[in-house]
C-alpha cells in the first residue's frame, strides 16, 4: 500500500509538472512567433508575393486582427469551461495552423493559415496564465507571470538567430516547420492528464455578444494596421473606426447588467486594474514599435544584414530573460510601483538618448544601452501588467481579466506599428535618414506615457 501511495503521488507530482511546463510553454510560443515573424517579412515579400508589400503585409495584419478580436471571447471561454480543456484545443489548432502555414501553396492560403495560428494563440493566452497562476499560487502572481515573461523572452532571444540562419538556407517556411515540434511536445505535456471538471458554469456565452465583440475589435484594429497603405483620414479608415466603436459602445452597454458579456466591467472597480489597462496601450504601442523601427533603422540606415541586425537584436528579449522572473518577485514582495516605474523610466530615458544622439554614421554607444534599457523595460512592464490584472481577480474571472489586458496589449501593438511606418513614409522624405530617426522617438513618447499612468497605482500587490 505504502508504495502503491508512493506511486500515486509521483505520478501526480510529474503530470502536475507536466502541465505547468505545458502552460509556460505557451509563451514561448508566442515570444518565437511574434519576434521572428519579422524577420521572415522580407522573404515573403520577395519570394512568395512577388514583391508586393502590400498584399504580403496581411501575413503581418491577419494576426494582430484576429488575435485582439478573439481575446475577450477566449477569456470568457476560459472562466466557464475552465482553463485545462481550452488550452489543449488551443494547441491542437495551433499545430494544425503551422502545419498549414508551413505547406501554404498560395499567399492568401497563407494569410488563412496565419490566422487560424492567430485564433489559436488566441484561445491559449488566457488559459496558459490562469493554469500557470493556478499552479504558483495566489499572492505569486507577479513571479508567476515573470516565469511566463522569462519564456517568452529566451523565445525572442534565439528564434532571430535560428529563423534568419534558416533563411539564407531555406526559405520563411523554416519558421512554422520549427513550431510543429514545438505544438507537439506540449500535447505530449498535457497527455496522460485528467482534467478537472473547472469553470463557472453558470456562465453562458451569449451568440449576438460574441458577434459584437468579433466585429467590433476587427473594424477598429483592421484600418488602423492598414492605415498605411489605406491613408488615415480616408473614407474607409473612418467609417471603420466609426462602426467598430459603435458596436463595441453597444457591447459595453449590454454588458453593463450581463454575468455572461465577453466583456466584465467589474473588472474596472479595480482601481489597479484600470490603470494596468491604460498602461498597456502605451507599453503596447512602444514594445511593438522598437521590434520595427530598430529592425528597419538597422537595415535601411546602416545597412545591416538581416542576420547581423537580428544578432543585435536578441539583446533586448535576451536581457528580458535575465531579470523577468528577479523582478515578479521583487513585485510580488514589494509592490508593483517599485518594479514599474523604474523598468519604464529606465527604457523611455535610454530610447531618448538614442533617439537624441544616433547618427546616419553606425555607432554602438547609444544603441547597446538602448536595448538592454528595452529588455529591462519589457521584464519590469510586460508581465507585471499581466499579473496586476490577475491580482485581487478571482479565479472565476482569471480568463476574462488577462484577456482584456492582453486584447489591449494587441491594440496598442498595432497602433505602434502603424505609427512607425505612418511616420517613416511621411517624415521629411520618404526613407530618409531622418524619417527612420524619427520613428524611434515612438518609444520613449509611448514610455513617458507608460510612465504617467505607472504613477497612479497603489503600491501593493
Amino acid at each position: 500500500m505504502s508504495l502503491d501511495k508512493t506511486y500515486r503521488n509521483s505520478r501526480k507530482r510529474r503530470v502536475k509538472g507536466n502541465l505547468e511546463l505545458a502552460a509556460l510553454l505557451a509563451g514561448f510560443i508566442g515570444g518565437w512567433d511574434a519576434s521572428a515573424s519579422f524577420f521572415v517579412f522580407p522573404d515573403i515579400r520577395d519570394n512568395f508575393a512577388g514583391g508586393n508589400a502590400s498584399s504580403a503585409s496581411w501575413v503581418l495584419t491577419i494576426t494582430n486582427i484576429v488575435g485582439a478580436a478573439l481575446l475577450l471571447q477566449s477569456g470568457r471561454l476560459t472562466d466557464k469551461s475552465g482553463p485545462h480543456r481550452l488550452y489543449k484545443i488551443g494547441v491542437q489548432l495551433f499545430v494544425i495552423g503551422v502545419l498549414l502555414s508551413t505547406i501554404a501553396p498560395t499567399l492568401w492560403f497563407l494569410v488563412f493559415a496565419r490566422g487560424l495560428a492567430a485564433a489559436s494563440q488566441a484561445l491559449m493566452g488566457p488559459a496558459a496564465v490562469a493554469l500557470v497562476i493556478m499552479y504558483s499560487g495566489r499572492g505569486r502572481e507577479a513571479e508567476a507571470v515573470g516565469r511566463w515573461g522569462f519564456y517568452t523572452a529566451v523565445a525572442g532571444a534565439i528564434s532571430p538567430l535560428i529563423v534568419t540562419s534558416l533563411i539564407s538556407t531555406f526559405t520563411w517556411r523554416a519558421l512554422f516547420a520549427l513550431q510543429i515540434p514545438i505544438g507537439i511536445f506540449v500535447l505530449y505535456c498535457l497527455s496522460g492528464a485528467e482534467f478537472p471538471h473547472g469553470g463557472d458554469k453558470s456562465v453562458s456565452i451569449k451568440i449576438f455578444d460574441s458577434v459584437l465583440t468579433i466585429a467590433g475589435l476587427s473594424a477598429i484594429i483592421l484600418p488602423i494596421v492598414k492605415a498605411d497603405s489605406w491613408g488615415v483620414y480616408s473614407i474607409k479608415t473612418l467609417a471603420l473606426l466609426m462602426g467598430g466603436l459603435f458596436l463595441l459602445a453597444v457591447l459595453v452597454k449590454r454588458s453593463s447588467d450581463s454575468a455572461s458579456s465577453p466583456l466584465q466591467l467589474q473588472l474596472f472597480q479595480n482601481r489597479n486594474f484600470l490603470i494596468s489597462s491604460i498602461m498597456s496601450l502605451f507599453a503596447g504601442i512602444a514594445f511593438y514599435a522598437h521590434w520595427l523601427a530598430v529592425l528597419l533603422f538597422l537595415t535601411e540606415v546602416w545597412e545591416y544584414g538581416i542576420v547581423k541586425a537580428g544578432l543585435l537584436l536578441t539583446i533586448m528579449p535576451g536581457s528580458m530573460s535575465l531579470c523577468s522572473i528577479s523582478f515578479g518577485r521583487i513585485s510580488d514582495r514589494y509592490g508593483f510601483r517599485r518594479v514599474v516605474i523604474p523598468g519604464i523610466s529606465i527604457y523611455s530615458l535610454l530610447f531618448f538618448f538614442f533617439w537624441l544622439f544616433v547618427d546616419i554614421n553606425e555607432s554602438m554607444v547609444f544603441l547597446i544601452p538602448a536595448l538592454i534599457g528595452s529588455g529591462i523595460g519589457m521584464a519590469t512592464v510586460w508581465p507585471t501588467l499581466t499579473s496586476i490584472g490577475a491580482s485581487g481577480t478571482s479565479e472565476s474571472l482569471l480568463g476574462s481579466a488577462t484577456s482584456v489586458i492582453h486584447t489591449i496589449q494587441r491594440i496598442g501593438g498595432a497602433l505602434g506599428i502603424a505609427v512607425v511606418l505612418a511616420i517613416i513614409g511621411t517624415v521629411g522624405e520618404s526613407g530618409s535618414f531622418e524619417a527612420y530617426r524619427s520613428g524611434l522617438l515612438v518609444m520613449p513618447i509611448a514610455g513617458f506615457l507608460t510612465f504617467l499612468s505607472a504613477i497612479r497605482l497603489s503600491n501593493r500587490s
